[in-house]
């Protein structure tokens, strides 16, 4: 099969040239591909079935690993969620930091995702910096 033909096809019935090219293919793009492909064969001569196989495992394959990347992306946006929660119940408790000075939470910032608790002398640390948590003053 003419890779070219299936490359112009498929150019042809892509997205406009105004739009940015993208720097990888989604599933979207594989499928589109594939049915170009599929379309441009020689019907004399079609696909080798083992070839046909393949390519459906690997779309199957991307689904699958698009499934896992959103699953993964919900999970640290829950996670993230939980810190913070418990970041709020901090507040008004001494804390340990891992330069070993003591202070007194006095709130807490979400800046870019990072959960900062602020200090009573007016500093600002993450949270992961606290080594231990020692209770109310």
């Amino acid at each position: 099969m003419d890779m070219s033909v299936i490359a112009s096809t498929y150019s042809a019935s892509g997205s406009s040239t105004a739009t940015a090219p993208k720097k990888e293919l989604g599933k979207d793009d594989f499928l589109q591909l594939f049915t170009t492909q599929l379309r441009a064969q020689d019907p004399l001569k079609p696909m080798d079935s083992t070839e046909f196989t393949s390519q459906m495992a690997q779309f199957s394959s991307l689904e699958q690993l698009t499934n896992i990347n959103t699953n993964l992306n919900n999970l640290l946006l829950f996670q993230n969620s939980l810190q913070n929660v418990s970041a709020t119940g901090m507040i008004g408790k001494r804390v340990t930091l891992s330069n070993d000075e003591v202070h007194t939470v006095a709130g807490v910032t979400f800046t870019n995702n990072q959960t900062y608790l602020k200090l009573d002398n007016g500093n600002k640390v993450l949270l992961g910096d606290v080594k231990e948590i020692l209770g109310g003053v």
